[in-house]
């Protein structure tokens, strides 16, 4: 399996999210380490950072399914599945990949938890080649979205427990962020 770091346009953050710094490390930096620890092939970028193997979208501004559609070209023939997570999701830890990557053991047909999408895990096959290719020359934007896909394609969701949600917690704007830092200050002084 290969690994790969998701990002986003970073519109309602005003800035790019992968820059963003979180105790002294770059979010895209801080998501890399996290899949660095798991026993995954390679990690590779969704979109172009000097010094990270990346993956440009081949249809730019198509939002996530552009950029899921480049990197399925580019890896399809070197890779059994794609493991995804977003740099905004900076809460996220190897407890939760590892539990996403038991479950695609046994739901070999793609997963995610439920309720947040991302992580994600999907098989690299002619399934999800074709798919992407059908939507993307869709005029409807509707049909490009990432919902549309887990649907289309069956993906499994997994449940987790609520008590530990705020792993998934997303930092879309500056002021989601803020509350991420906080958490994950108080995260580092009670694992200290």
């Amino acid at each position: 399996m290969q690994v790969l770091y998701w990002r986003g346009l970073s519109t309602r953050m005003g800035a790019d999210k992968a820059q963003l710094k979180l105790a002294d490390q770059s979010l895209l930096a801080h998501s890399v380490a996290l899949l660095d620890t798991l026993p995954l092939a390679k990690t590779f970028v969704s979109g172009h950072y000097e010094g990270y193997f990346s993956i440009p979208d081949v249809h730019p501004n198509l939002g996530p399914i552009g950029g899921l559609h480049a990197c399925v070209k580019a890896l399809y023939n070197e890779y059994d599945a794609l493991f995804i997570i977003p740099v905004d999701m900076p809460l996220l830890d190897s407890k939760q990949c590892k539990i996403l990557l038991n479950a695609f053991k046994k739901l070999p047909q793609g997963v995610f938890f439920n309720g947040p999408t991302f992580p994600l895990i999907l098989p690299l096959n002619s399934t999800l080649q074709q798919y992407l290719s059908e939507v993307l020359v869709s005029s409807e934007k509707k049909q490009r979205s990432l919902y549309g896909l887990l649907e289309a394609l069956k993906i499994q969701s997994v449940n987790y427990k609520e008590q530990a949600y705020f792993h998934f917690y997303n930092s879309n704007t500056p002021n989601e962020f803020q509350t991420c830092i906080e958490l994950y200050k108080k995260l580092k002084i009670a694992n200290d």
